[in-house]
């Protein structure tokens, strides 16, 4: 049976893959469409101090809305953050509070109707006007 040795930078790359494998699928879930589910594609954001607030939008099932803010900044420490989305029938919904990378997802049926979305980081509201009708 013969040995083969590696060398020290293939060990330290194989390692560090290793560790960085460990969190890729946790990274890769916190894409916006990640976040909001099949189907769900990007339409709008904003960027926010530490964070952008994203909508989202799946034209199955009638058409449907989803908004997630996620973190670029303070990943991984508890940080007051938000994601809105108003329906123009008063419908919609608000995930905040503490989190430590995301906030949201927020789905909601839009079909026909107008939209906003807004995001909360760092102190900093952010509310659309409306639009993204139909």
């Amino acid at each position: 049976m013969r040995r083969r040795l590696l060398s020290f930078a293939t060990a330290v790359t194989l390692s560090v893959g290793a560790l960085l494998g460990a969190a890729g699928p946790a990274q890769a879930a916190e894409s916006p469409s990640a976040l909001c589910g099949s189907g769900y594609y990007v339409i709008d954001s904003r960027g926010l101090p530490g964070a952008t607030t994203y909508l989202l939008y799946k034209s199955s099932g009638g058409g449907w809305n989803c908004v997630v803010t996620i973190k670029t900044a303070d990943r991984g420490t508890l940080t007051k953050v938000g994601a809105y989305l108003d329906i123009e029938d008063g419908r919609g919904g608000i995930d905040e509070g503490r989190f430590g990378y995301y906030a949201g997802p927020i789905r909601a049926d839009s079909g026909g109707q107008c939209v906003r979305f807004g995001g909360l980081s760092r102190g900093t509201y952010w509310t659309s006007p409306w639009g993204h009708c139909g």
